[in-house]
C-alpha cells in the first residue's frame, strides 16, 4: 500500500524542526550535557510525526535526515571531548531509525484500517440508497398492481351499463323530431356517454396493459419518431425540440410502440408545462449495460412537495387530467425491466427512462426457455 504524501509545507516543517534541534546542539556549550540530552530526545517528535502521518517511507526519511544532520555534531565535537558519550549518541542514531520504522509500520496499519472503514461506510451508504430505491420501486409497483385490479373491477361494472344507456339514449333521440329541444339533450347525453366510455377505456388500458411485443430496436430511431409526432404541437407553442443522440448506441429489446407511448406521454407532459414556449430536449446515452433516454423541459421543475407522487395513478395537477399518463409510463418501464425516474435540472424537469441492453434481455429469455 502506498503511503500518503506530505505537502511541501509539511515537509518544510518537519525538516525545519530537525534542523532547528541540530542548531540548538551546535550553539549549546558541550558542558551543558543535560540540555544536549533534551535536544537529542526532541528529534523523536518530527520523526514520529512524519511516520504517524505519512507512513513507513516518510518515517524512515525523517529518521535518516535526523541521523545525517546529527552525525557531524557527534564526530566533530563529542568524539574528541567525550568519546564514551559519543558512543551513546551513536546508539541513539540507531534508535532514531528503529522508532521511525516501527512508527511508520503502525501508521500504515492505522491508515489502512481507516481507509477500510471509509470504504465500508461508502459501500453501506450506497447499499442503503439502492435498498431504499428498490423499496420505493416495489412499493410503487404494489400500488400500481392494487389500483390496476381495482380499475379492472370498476371497468367491468361500469362498461355494460354504459352500453345500455347509450343504446337507450340513441333510441330516444331517434324518436324525437330533429327540431326538438329534447333531441339536443339526447345528443348531449350521448356525447357524455362516449366521454365516459373513453375514460373507462383508459382505466382498462392501465389495469390490463398488453404484454410487450419485444424485438431488438434502435432507441435513437424511436426518439426521432416521437420528436416528429410532437413537432407540430411544439411549434404552435413556440417550443424548440433538440435531440442529442449517442453514436453507435446498442440495440435494446423493447416493444417499440409502448416505448413510444412512454416518451410521448413524457413529451406531452413537458409541453403542457411550457405554454409560453421554451425548449424540449431528448438525449440518449449508454450507461454500463443499460441505455438511458432523458426528456428535459424548461417548465420550472417539479414541486418537491409532490415529487414523490407524480407516478401515482390518478394523481394530477391539471384541471382536466385523470392522472394516468405518467403512471402508465412507469408501468410500461417496469414491464421492460427498466426504470423511470424524475429529477429537477437547472431549467425544468428531467425524466429519465433506463432500459437494459438487448443481449441482456435476450439472455434472460433464453434462460427462462431452457428452464422450462
Amino acid at each position: 500500500m502506498k503511503s500518503s504524501r506530505p505537502t511541501s509545507s509539511q515537509i518544510f516543517v518537519i525538516a525545519g524542526a530537525i534542523l532547528l534541534i541540530t542548531a540548538l546542539h551546535l550553539v549549546t556549550p558541550l558542558d551543558s550535557i543535560i540540555l544536549h540530552e533534551i535536544y537529542q530526545r526532541l528529534y523523536y517528535i518530527p520523526i514520529i510525526a512524519a511516520a504517524s502521518l505519512f507512513g513507513l517511507r516518510w518515517g524512515l526519511l525523517a529518521s535518516a535526515f535526523a541521523t545525517i544532520v546529527f552525525i557531524p555534531h557527534i564526530t566533530l565535537q563529542w568524539q574528541h571531548v567525550h568519546p564514551d558519550y559519543a558512543l551513546n549518541q551513536y546508539a541513539e542514531l540507531i534508535l532514531f531509525n528503529v522508532v521511525g520504522g516501527v512508527t511508520g509500520v503502525l501508521g500504515d496499519r492505522n491508515r489502512r484500517a481507516r481507509e477500510r472503514s471509509e470504504r465500508t461506510a461508502v459501500e453501506l451508504q450506497k447499499a442503503y440508497a439502492e435498498l431504499r430505491e428498490t423499496f420505493e420501486q416495489l412499493l410503487q409497483a404494489e400500488r400500481l398492481a392494487a389500483l390496476g385490479e381495482l380499475s379492472a373491477a370498476v371497468v367491468h361494472e361500469v362498461r355494460n351499463p354504459l352500453g345500455s344507456i347509450k343504446g337507450a339514449v340513441e333510441i330516444i333521440g331517434d324518436a324525437l323530431p330533429s327540431d326538438s329541444a329534447r333531441r339536443e339533450f339526447a345528443e348531449i347525453a350521448s356525447r357524455e356517454v362516449d366521454r365516459l366510455d373513453r375514460l373507462v377505456t383508459e382505466f382498462l388500458r392501465f389495469a390490463r396493459p398488453p404484454d410487450p411485443a419485444t424485438a431488438a430496436a434502435d432507441i435513437n430511431e424511436i426518439v426521432k419518431s416521437v420528436a416528429s409526432l410532437i413537432e407540430q404541437s411544439a411549434g404552435s407553442q413556440n417550443v424548440g425540440i433538440d435531440c442529442e443522440f449517442a453514436n453507435d448506441l446498442p440495440l435494446v429489446t423493447v416493444d417499440s410502440e409502448q416505448i413510444k407511448q412512454v416518451l410521448l406521454n413524457l413529451a406531452i407532459n413537458s409541453l403542457q408545462v411550457m405554454p409560453e414556449g421554451g425548449s424540449l430536449q431528448f438525449r440518449t446515452a449508454r450507461a454500463g449495460e443499460t441505455v438511458v433516454i432523458e426528456v428535459e423541459d424548461d417548465g420550472g421543475g417539479i414541486d418537491p412537495a409532490i415529487a414523490a407522487r407524480i407516478f401515482d395513478p390518478f394523481f394530477t395537477t391539471k384541471e382536466k387530467g385523470i392522472g394516468l399518463g405518467l403512471s402508465t409510463a412507469y408501468k410500461i418501464a417496469l414491464q421492460h425491466d427498466g426504470k423511470l425516474s424524475a429529477t429537477n435540472g437547472v431549467r425544468g424537469a428531467i425524466f429519465q427512462l433506463t432500459l437494459p441492453l438487448a443481449h441482456n434481455r435476450v439472455a434472460e429469455v433464453e434462460t427462462a426457455t431452457v428452464s422450462h
